[in-house]
C-alpha cells in the first residue's frame, strides 16, 4: 500500500511540475531571449531542474511495467538524457566545476574578428571578461549575400530620385527616357582617394590601409562631352561644379547570408579549417563557432563569431533520439504490429 501512495504520489508531482514547466515556457517566450536566459538558468530554476530530474530517474524504480514496454522506457530514459545533458551545460554547472578546482570551460561568449585577424581571448556573455582558449581562431575571410542587388541613384539637384543602375562597371543606361543622357559605372575602387590632377580631380586607389570602396560614374552628354563623378559606399558623395546629377550609393538590404571563413591554431599549426554559415558551425576543442553578426565600417567587414561549450549537448542530442525512437516505435510501430495481430497476420 505504501509503494501506491509513493507511486501516485510521484505520479501527481511530476504532472504538476510539467504543467509548471509549459507555464515557465509560455511566460519565457515573452521575455526576450537575454532575459530568459538569465530566468531558466537562474537558482531556483535549477532547483526546479534537479527535482523534475529526480521525479523521471524515481519513475524507473516505482513503475516495473516500464521496463517491459521499450517504447515507453525509451521515451522516459530521453528525457531523463535531456536534463541531465542540460543541467551539466548550465552555467551554474560550469561555475561549480571551476569552483570545484576542474578544468575551467567557457559556457558562451563573442570573439570580434576581421580578415586577418586573429585571437583566442572570448568576450564572456555577460562582457564581464575575457576567456582565454587553448588555441587560436583566425579570420580568413568574411562576406555577406543579399536578395537584392547594390544600385547607384541618379539624383536630381532636389534630391529627387531620378533612375537607378546596377553599381557594377558594364554598360552604358539612358538617364531619363528621351533625355539623350548617358550614365555608366567605368571603375569600382576597394578604397577610393579623390586627388587633384592637372585636368582637375580624379579617383585613384589608395593604399590597402582602410575599406573605403567607391565608384566613378560617367555622364555621357548630348554634346559629346563627358562629365565624371565620383561615390563612395559608405559615405557621401564627392560633388563638384554644378552639374544638375548626382550619384549615390544604394545598398542591397536584404540579407540571404553571412559565411565567414576560420581557421584554428593549436600548437603553431593550422588544424582545421572551414566556412561557418548561420546555424552551420565549426567545431573544434569542444566549442561551436557560430556566425553570429556581421557589419562593416571605414576599415573593413567584421564578423561576430558566438562561441559555445559542449559540454552536455551530447547527453540532449541523444536524449532526443531516445525520444524520437520511442515516440516511433509507440504511435507507429505499435499500432502496425497491433493490427495485424488483430487481422491474424502475426
Amino acid at each position: 500500500m505504501k509503494r501506491v501512495r509513493l507511486r501516485a504520489l510521484t505520479m501527481n508531482l511530476t504532472l504538476a511540475f510539467l504543467l509548471l514547466l509549459i507555464i515557465l515556457c509560455i511566460i519565457g517566450a515573452f521575455m526576450g531571449t537575454e532575459r530568459a536566459a538569465v530566468f531558466f538558468n537562474s537558482p531556483p530554476l535549477g532547483v526546479f531542474w534537479i527535482l523534475l530530474a529526480v521525479l523521471f530517474v524515481t519513475g524507473f524504480t516505482l513503475w516495473k511495467p516500464l521496463w517491459r514496454r521499450p517504447n515507453l522506457l525509451l521515451c522516459h530514459a530521453g528525457c531523463v538524457a535531456v536534463l541531465l545533458g542540460g543541467l551539466w551545460g548550465s552555467e551554474a554547472s560550469h561555475r561549480l566545476r571551476e569552483t570545484a578546482g576542474l578544468s575551467p570551460k567557457l559556457t558562451k561568449g563573442m570573439l570580434m574578428l576581421r580578415p586577418g585577424q586573429a585571437s583566442h581571448r572570448v568576450m564572456l556573455q555577460d562582457q564581464t571578461g575575457t576567456f582565454e582558449l587553448p588555441f587560436k581562431v583566425h579570420m580568413i575571410h568574411t562576406s555577406v549575400a543579399h536578395y537584392d542587388e547594390p544600385s547607384i541613384g541618379i539624383h536630381g539637384k532636389d534630391n529627387r530620385l531620378i533612375g537607378l543602375i546596377p553599381a557594377v562597371v558594364g554598360d552604358a543606361y539612358e538617364l531619363m527616357p528621351g533625355s539623350d543622357i548617358l550614365v555608366q559605372v567605368v571603375q569600382r575602387f576597394d578604397n577610393l582617394r579623390i586627388v587633384q590632377g592637372e585636368d582637375g580631380i580624379k579617383g585613384v586607389e589608395g593604399e590597402r590601409d582602410r575599406y573605403n570602396p567607391g565608384y566613378e560614374v560617367v555622364y555621357g552628354l548630348p554634346d559629346g562631352q563627358l562629365h565624371h563623378q565620383y561615390l563612395y559606399e559608405l559615405f557621401e558623395p564627392h560633388i563638384t561644379g554644378e552639374f544638375p546629377f548626382v550619384a549615390r550609393y544604394w545598398p542591397a538590404r536584404i540579407p540571404r547570408e553571412y559565411r565567414s571563413t576560420l581557421k584554428i591554431e593549436a600548437d603553431g599549426q593550422f588544424v582545421k579549417a572551414k566556412s561557418i554559415r548561420v546555424n552551420d558551425p565549426l567545431y573544434y576543442g569542444g566549442y561551436h563557432f557560430y556566425q553570429s553578426t556581421f557589419g562593416q565600417d571605414e576599415y573593413s567587414h567584421y564578423s561576430g563569431i558566438q562561441v559555445v561549450s559542449d559540454s552536455g549537448v551530447w547527453w540532449v542530442f541523444f536524449g532526443y533520439a531516445l525520444l524520437t525512437a520511442g515516440l516511433f516505435g509507440q504511435f507507429w510501430v505499435k499500432p502496425l504490429r497491433d493490427g495485424r495481430i488483430d487481422r491474424g497476420e502475426a
